[in-house]
C-alpha cells in the first residue's frame, strides 16, 4: 500500500487535488483488485484440469463448463455495473467479494455431482462479476474530475498494472502449488486470496463513504454543452473502439498463427513471447505510469494524441509483419517479429487504459457503471470478429490480413483526428461562451 501512495504524490497537481483519504483509498482499492485477480487467476490456470482430474468429467464437459462460467462472468458484468448504478455500488462489489471468496472454499470439498459443481462455478463467476466493472468505476469517482479536469489516468494504468503483477504471479504460483501440495491447496491460496481482496475492500469502503464528491449532478450540475461534448466523445469512442480492438487483439490470433509458422522453420518464437510478455508488459505500465502522472496539465487533446500513438505503433507492427518476405533479405526475421511484438505491446500498454478511461470519463455521472457494462460488449464484439482475421490469413499469403488490419487502424486514427479537432473547437466556443456569461454577469453587477 506504502508504494502505491507514495506513487501518487509523484505529480504536483495531483498532490493539491487528491487528499491523504483518496490516495489511501485509491491503494486499498488497486490492492483489492489485484489480490481478486491473484484468486481469479490461480483457479483458471489449473480449472479444466481440476474438474477432469478431481472430479472425474470428461473432457468435453469439463469444457462446457468451462465455457459456462466464463459466459456468466461476462453476463453478469454487462449487468452488474447498472445495478451499481441504480443501488449501492460498494454494497454491490462487497456482495460480489463474499459470493467469490466462499466458493473458492466451498468448491473443493464438493461431491462429484454435476448439478452442485456446475452452481458452485455459476455462482462464482457472478461474485466475479459483480465486482469488475464497479471498482472500475469507484476508482474513477475517487478523482472527483469536474467538467473537463483529466488527471485519473493515470488511476487505470495503475489499475492495469496491478491485474499485470497478478497475471504475471498466479499462474507459476499454481502451478507450483498443484506439483507440491495438490489442487486444494490452490483453492486454499485463492480463498486466502479472495479474503484479502475482501478486507481491504471493507477497509476502502470505509474511508470512500466518507469522501465528498464535488463532480456529482446534484452538487455541480453539468451543463447542457458539456453533456453534448461528452455524449460525442463516449459514442464516438465505443464506435472506434470496435476496430481499434479488433485490430489489437490480433496479437493473440494471426500474429499468433504468424509466428507459428515461422517458428516451424526452427526458431521457437511462441515461447519466447509467453515468457517475456507479461515483464515487458509491466516495464511499459510503469513507464506509461511515470510518464502520466509527471505532466501538469492534461487536456482532451492529449488524450486523444495517446490513443493516435498507439495505433501509429500498432501500424508500424503489423506493416513491418506484412513486409516481411522483403524486410528479411536484409534484416533477421527473428529480430523483425520481436520487434513487431514490443510494438503491438506498447501500442496495448497504451490504448487499453485509456480507452477504458475515456469511456469511464466521459459517460453520464448517474450511468457509468452501464457504460462499463457496454464497454464489455464492445469489448465482446471485437473478440468475436476475430475469426475474420483467421480467415483471410494464408501461409502463403501472410500479407493481406495484417494489410487489411494496417488499414483498419489507419481508418481509426482518422476518426480520432477528426475526433479531436471537433472536440476542440467545441471546448474553445465553450471556454468563449463561458466567458462572455461572465463578462455579462460582471456588468450588470457593476450597474447595479
Amino acid at each position: 500500500m506504502h508504494i502505491l501512495t507514495s506513487w501518487l504524490q509523484l505529480n504536483t497537481e495531483m498532490r493539491n487535488t487528491l487528499t491523504k483519504e483518496r490516495k489511501s483509498s485509491i491503494s486499498l482499492l488497486l490492492l483489492s483488485k489485484m489480490f481478486e485477480r491473484l484468486a481469479f487467476y490461480l483457479i483458471m490456470a489449473i480449472l479444466i484440469q481440476y474438474l477432469t482430474e478431481s472430479f472425474k468429467l470428461a473432457t468435453d464437459t469439463a469444457e462446457i463448463y468451462y465455457s459456462i462460467f466464463y459466459g456468466m462472468i461476462g453476463l453478469t458484468t454487462l449487468f452488474s455495473g447498472l445495478l451499481g448504478d441504480l443501488r449501492d455500488r460498494a454494497k454491490i462489489v462487497k456482495i460480489g467479494f463474499f459470493l467469490l471468496t466462499a466458493m473458492y472454499l466451498v468448491i473443493p470439498f464438493l461431491p462429484s455431482i454435476s448439478i452442485l459443481i456446475l452452481t458452485a462455478l455459476i455462482l462464482l463467476s457472478i461474485g466475479i462479476g459483480l465486482t469488475s466493472p464497479n471498482i472500475i468505476v469507484l476508482l474513477g469517482n475517487i478523482y472527483n474530475e469536474k467538467e473537463n479536469e483529466i488527471f485519473g489516468l493515470s488511476g487505470f494504468i495503475l489499475f492495469s498494472l496491478a491485474v499485470n503483477m497478478s497475471g504475471l504471479i498466479a499462474p507459476g504460483l499454481s502451478f507450483y502449488l498443484k506439483n507440491s501440495l495438490g489442487y486444494n491447496a490452490i483453492f486454499l491460496f485463492a480463498f486466502l486470496f479472495g479474503l484479502i481482496s475482501l478486507i481491504l475492500f471493507l477497509k476502502f469502503k470505509s474511508i470512500y463513504t466518507k469522501l465528498d464528491f464535488l463532480s456529482s449532478p446534484e452538487v455541480n450540475p453539468v451543463s447542457i454543452s458539456q453533456k453534448k461534448i461528452n455524449t460525442l466523445i463516449l459514442i464516438s469512442i465505443l464506435t472506434i473502439g470496435v476496430l481499434i480492438r479488433f485490430a489489437l487483439n490480433q496479437k493473440g490470433l494471426t500474429f499468433t498463427f504468424f509466428v507459428r509458422d515461422y517458428t516451424e522453420k526452427g526458431f521457437d518464437l511462441s515461447q519466447l513471447f509467453s515468457n517475456i510478455e507479461k515483464y515487458i508488459s509491466l516495464i511499459f505500465l510503469v513507464l506509461f505510469s511515470v510518464i502520466i502522472t509527471r505532466r501538469k496539465h492534461i487536456k482532451w487533446g492529449n488524450i486523444f494524441n495517446i490513443i493516435l500513438i498507439g495505433i501509429v505503433l500498432c501500424s508500424i507492427a503489423f506493416i513491418t509483419i506484412a513486409s516481411f518476405d522483403t524486410l528479411s533479405y536484409s534484416i533477421s526475421g527473428n529480430i523483425i517479429i520481436i520487434n513487431a511484438f514490443i510494438f503491438i505491446l506498447i501500442a496495448e500498454t497504451l490504448l487499453s487504459p485509456t480507452i477504458v478511461y475515456i469511456i469511464y470519463r466521459s459517460s453520464p455521472i448517474r450511468y457509468k457503471g452501464l457504460f462499463q457494462g457496454v464497454s464489455y460488449i464492445i469489448m465482446a464484439i471485437s473478440n468475436s470478429l476475430l475469426f475474420l482475421g483467421a480467415i483471410l490469413y494464408k501461409p502463403s499469403d501472410t500479407a493481406l490480413p495484417f494489410i487489411i488490419f494496417t488499414s483498419i487502424l489507419v481508418i481509426s486514427a482518422i476518426l480520432i483526428i477528426i475526433l479531436k479537432k471537433v472536440i476542440n473547437n467545441k471546448l474553445i466556443g465553450l471556454e468563449r461562451n463561458s466567458g462572455i456569461t461572465a463578462a455579462n454577469k460582471s456588468n450588470r453587477c457593476t450597474t447595479k
